[in-house]
């Protein structure tokens, strides 16, 4: 008897659920059945221009605006109809962290432990660890840079072990020292405690480096969710260009007239190909070459790649104004 060792694939656990989300602000409709999930153990990136509707939707995530219509649950529990079961699993940040400044960083973090049950001065010491204040944390918050205010935030967030945790734009101000150190513990926080982090941005560099998936929003509508492969994958563009060097540049290019190309003196012909053909077109072209009596003597496709932020704008149709809500 043969042992069936095909298992099936273990789903990641939904923490957030957003479904057909709609909000409307004055005559404004600000967001457009907004629907996503994000799960357990990633860093999901909610990245959008400035003004795309990032910040309404993560207000509405944490109970600071109603819901119109549409359904927003935290693990499992209904934000509208069970909003103190949803929030005891949440922690965030929006916009700025707020803090007693004439106090310490330590007070401050006892005072917010006062508001939740079961935070013991162990785990205080230990989120104080996590964010590296250990040799600050006795000093008053006057005395913290911006970066240290931001560390501080997320410690406060994560006192009560929240299972999600949302931060509304968190790098900015910060200068590359700070994002990086607050990248690392993001990261750490999804990936070996197994948080849902959700992370709000309109810079698609930070996105790259900090998250596992993004979400994208322009005009508040979502325009999908996608991996950071699958954005990779988008930025080598829709067309592939090959350099052909030759025999005879000028009776190349007559040959190639079909096909868009550009002649470089002393290099060869540049012909220009659609991506999801290209291997077959070029294939085509140097037998075309060769059968035609010129020598071949190199085909080198050119590797030039739009950068991420080329693509990011390019989906939001930033360059006409379409990040900015109407």
């Amino acid at each position: 008897m043969t042992e069936n060792t095909n298992q099936a694939a273990v789903l990641p656990q939904i923490a957030v659920s957003i479904k057909s989300l709609n909000k409307t602000i004055g005559k404004r409709h600000i967001l457009h059945d907004i629907t996503f999930d994000a799960y357990c153990g990633e860093v999901f990136g909610f990245l959008g221009p400035n003004g795309a509707g990032k910040t309404t939707t993560i207000k509405m995530i944490v109970g600071l605006l109603s819901i119109d219509d549409g359904e927003i649950s935290v693990c499992g529990n209904d934000v509208a109809k069970s909003f103190e079961k949803a929030m005891d699993n949440v922690g965030g940040i929006v916009e700025n962290p707020e803090m007693y400044k004439q106090l310490t960083g330590l007070q401050n973090l006892r005072q917010y432990a006062r508001m939740r049950t079961g935070v013991t001065e162990e785990r205080i010491k230990e989120v104080v660890e996590l964010v590296g204040l250990s040799n600050r944390i006795n000093e008053k918050i006057t005395k913290y840079s911006l970066g240290m205010r931001q560390r501080l935030g997320v410690a406060q967030a994560i006192l009560h072990h929240p299972k999600v945790l949302i931060l509304d734009e968190p790098t900015n101000g910060l200068d590359p020292a700070g994002i990086k150190e607050l990248r690392d513990i993001l990261k750490k926080l999804a990936h070996e405690e197994g948080v849902c982090v959700i992370v709000s941005s309109h810079l698609m560099s930070e996105m790259e480096l900090m998250c596992d998936r993004v979400g994208v929003i322009a005009n508040g509508s979502m325009l999908g969710v996608y991996s950071i492969e699958e954005l990779l994958h988008a930025s080598s563009g829709t067309s592939a260009e090959y350099l052909l060097e030759t025999s005879d540049i000028a009776k190349t290019a007559e040959l190639l007239s079909d096909y868009k190309t550009s002649v470089t003196v002393g290099e060869g012909v540049t012909v220009i190909l659609d991506n999801t053909t290209a291997r077959e077109e070029i294939a085509k072209i140097n037998a075309l070459i060769i059968t035609s009596g010129l020598s071949l003597y190199a085909c080198q496709r050119k590797e030039e790649k739009k950068s991420l932020e080329d693509v990011f704008i390019e989906m939001t149709h930033q360059e006409e104004g379409g990040g900015q809500i109407g």
